[in-house]
């Protein structure tokens, strides 16, 4: 364990995720009496500390421009998610060993992140940073983590209309789609596996693992 931390147009009513061999969609993410405890592994892009507050201030600007409630989630909890893995009432040590493993495989090459726009998307309550031309590169990185997680017989994550996105706050009040003043971008050189504590505002990153050239 590593530490604790508190060219297609795509389109922004992106809702669900398929884990398995084609299991149910993931409607919007609620959190439920009997989900406290447990947690879910996920794998994610996470920005350089500077981009993270960044995307707080952006989020920060996004609520006072739409009067919304909410305010941006912590600099520490900022990421792109990529594939999800699942949730678990316990620590699956065995899950993470077989994740680990599997990811030791993988091989891409560093990529700009860039998001230059904001939006809501459409029945989930959540404010994100998109942009509206999808990242082949990072979406490449979507499928091949999901092959490697398929190859060893774990749960795996495909959408093939995934749309990379950063949540900055979650609000009742719709968003607009607006061109952001200052684009959110960085280099990804990394991919991460996170454990995030349902009911906490809490992430453990347990594993990395570097984009080489």
């Amino acid at each position: 364990m590593l530490a604790k931390a508190g060219n297609e147009v795509v389109r922004s009513e992106q809702k669900s995720f398929s884990f398995g061999h084609g299991a149910a969609a993931l409607r919007p993410r609620q959190k439920h009496a009997d989900d406290l405890g447990k947690s879910n592994l996920f794998l994610v892009l996470v920005p350089e500390r500077e981009v993270a507050l960044l995307a707080v201030e952006t989020g920060r600007g996004i609520a006072q421009r739409y009067g919304l409630s909410k305010t941006p989630r912590p600099h520490e909890l900022m990421h792109v998610s990529l594939n999800g893995i699942g949730k678990y009432p316990d620590f699956p040590d065995d899950i993470v060993f077989a994740v680990s493993a599997a990811m030791a495989t993988v091989k891409a090459a560093p990529f700009e992140v860039n998001f230059d726009r904001a939006m809501s998307f459409a029945g989930a309550k959540a404010v994100v940073l998109a942009n509206a031309i999808r990242s082949e590169e990072m979406m490449d990185l979507h499928v091949q983590l999901a092959k490697e997680m398929w190859a060893v017989g774990l749960n795996f994550t495909y959408n093939p209309r995934f749309m990379p996105h950063m949540t900055v706050l979650y609000d009742e009040t719709p968003v607009p789609e607006h061109m952001l003043a200052e684009p959110v971008r960085w280099v990804a050189r990394e991919f991460v596996l996170i454990r995030s504590f349902i009911g906490k505002s809490e992430y453990e990153y347990l594993d990395r693992w570097p984009l080489l050239d």
